[in-house]
This record gives structure tokens, C-alpha cells and sequence, in this order.
């Protein structure tokens, strides 16, 4: 007895019609589900050029403020370094920090001068007038610790001051010999001050702590050319 098989089923195939609509249905929503999305963090891009500016800035600042560490008083980017200089100082509040940072600073103007002297004699009055305004800044400083309730502050601006006029007065004493006549007189009226403002003052003050300037000695103004 022959058996009947069931007929054959024909494989079927994807109409060309179908198979492109298919795939550009799987294309769109691939386009969405792979699609980056929006950071909290992520600026709009009308602020990226403005950042990307002030980024620049940044760096061109730094490396300037790097370039002007070594200028010297005459250079285009020695105000850069002031600058910077007044800016570290206007952020030091505390009385004490801010008498040694006019200190360091005096002692760079100091370098400074010297440098002049021996590279560039005709810078010499701008750097001595630099020098002047350092150590004048410095002993107004000294003279607000030296009149501190504080025995250690005072005793503090004291030695200070000590060590400064002792190491400033051996330089300046050298350079002055490397200088032009009109510039060593100059020079010898800043050493003149310093040893006046900086000296201890033989009228007691608060604590019994000398209190800068002798009240006997007028001030002299700043040289100035």
C-alpha cells in the first residue's frame, strides 16, 4: 500500500520591496538608539569658543608671567612682574607674612639694581627708584609689627630688620661704585633711609620695642629723577 507524502513547501523569499523597507526601519531607530546623549556637564556650543578663548588666555598669561620673573626694571615685561608682584601681596593678610613678602621683594629690587649696574648702567635711576619704593613699603611694614601688642611680632620685625639693612647696605655699597656720579648720589641717599627707617628706635614704644623712624630725624622724600 502506497503512503501519500505531503507536497513539498517551497523555501520561501524575501521580497526585494520588503527587504529595503526593513532595512531602512532598522537604520532609523539605530540612528536614535545610538545617538550621544546630552551630559549635565556638556556646554552649549556657542559657549565653546568663549572657553576655548579664555583657555588660551590662560596660557598666554602663565607663560608671560614665566617670561617676566627675569625682566628687569626698563624691560616691556617688567610690569607683568609688578603686577603679579601686587597681586600675591594684596592677597597676604595677615601682618607679619606681609612684612616678609615686602622683604623678599626689597631684596629682588635690590638684585635687580645690581644687575643694572653691572649689565645696564643707564637703567640705574628707574632701578633705584624701584629699590626706593620697595624699602619704603617694607619699613612701613616694620613699623606696624614693631607696634604690635605681640612680643614675638615685634622681636620678629626686629631681627628682620637687622638682617636686611646689614645685607642691603654691603650690596648697595657695591653697586654704587659701578654707577655714574649723579646715580651714586642717589644710590647713597637710599642707603641713608634705609639705615634711618630700618635702624632701631631708641624712643620706647609699645612693649618697649622701638617704633621705626627716630621722631628727632624728619622724613626725607623718596629720591626721585
Amino acid at each position: 500500500m502506497n503512503e501519500r507524502r505531503p507536497p513539498v513547501l517551497e523555501r520561501p523569499v524575501m521580497r526585494e520591496r520588503f527587504r529595503k523597507e526593513l532595512r531602512g526601519r532598522l537604520m532609523s531607530e539605530a540612528a536614535i538608539v545610538l545617538a550621544p546623549r546630552p551630559s549635565w556637564f556638556s556646554f552649549p556650543a556657542i559657549l565653546r569658543p568663549a572657553l576655548a578663548a579664555a583657555a588660551i588666555l590662560v596660557l598666554v598669561l602663565a607663560g608671560a608671567t614665566n617670561a617676566a620673573a627675569s625682566s628687569l626694571p626698563g624691560d616691556p615685561l617688567y610690569a607683568v612682574k609688578r603686577t603679579s608682584e601686587d597681586v600675591q601681596l594684596a592677597l597676604t593678610f595677615d601682618e607679619v607674612a606681609r612684612m616678609q613678602l615686602l622683604a623678599r621683594l626689597a631684596d629682588r629690587r635690590l638684585e635687580e639694581l645690581a644687575e643694572i649696574a653691572k649689565e645696564r648702567p643707564s637703567s640705574a635711576p628707574t632701578a633705584t627708584q624701584e629699590y626706593a619704593d620697595a624699602v619704603e613699603r617694607f619699613a612701613n611694614a616694620l613699623d606696624d609689627v614693631r607696634n604690635a601688642d605681640n612680643e614675638d611680632k615685634r622681636n620678629a620685625a626686629q631681627a628682620l630688620a637687622e638682617a636686611a639693612r646689614e645685607k642691603h647696605k654691603a650690596v648697595l655699597d657695591a653697586v654704587k661704585d659701578r654707577l655714574p656720579q649723579v646715580d651714586q648720589n642717589d644710590v647713597q641717599k637710599v642707603i641713608d633711609r634705609e639705615e634711618e627707617r630700618t635702624a632701631p628706635n631708641d624712643n620706647p614704644g609699645r612693649g618697649g620695642q622701638g617704633g621705626g623712624r627716630p621722631s628727632n630725624v624728619p622724613a626725607r622724600p623718596t629720591p626721585k629723577r
